[in-house]
């Protein structure tokens, strides 16, 4: 979340589009990873559920809160820039420049909505390479 990856439909903020570097192969993984039914599609409550499994990928120093000082060296000077800041956009609701688990794990889902065309609450790996071929044409 390699420099870190936001898990799977984590990259936007709240009334922004998820950023064109959303890794296509890469979500429709997380996706599978998410769908812990195996019914191929994943509801928001299996998307929160994934979130917090993935935290400590994270919370790599394991004191609660995604900060700068998670980073290895290499990506700590893409702290302000790209996925990074846009992830803390998201998720930092307190604005204090980190992101808490609690921000994290019950944060926004604006790409999962852009995602779920149907809105029926379930994301098909169907509906993510739709989503995926509509951010590179624009």
């Amino acid at each position: 979340m390699a420099l870190i990856v936001v898990p799977t439909f984590a990259i936007a903020a709240p009334t922004a589009r998820p950023s064109r570097d959303f890794g296509g192969e890469e979500a429709l993984e997380r996706l599978r990873a998410a769908d812990t039914n195996k019914d191929g599609a994943i509801t928001r409550q299996e998307l929160l559920v994934h979130r917090v499994k993935e935290w400590p990928r994270l919370d790599r120093n394991g004191d609660g809160i995604f900060s700068k000082d998670d980073l290895p060296g290499f990506a700590k000077a893409h702290w302000d820039s790209g996925r990074l800041a846009t992830m803390r956009q998201t998720y930092d609701t307190n604005r204090d420049g980190r992101i808490s688990r609690a921000e994290f794990t019950s944060g926004p889902t604006p790409a999962y909505d852009m995602a779920d065309s149907n809105r029926d609450n379930r994301v098909t790996e169907a509906e993510i390479r739709a989503a995926i071929a509509d951010l590179k044409r624009n």
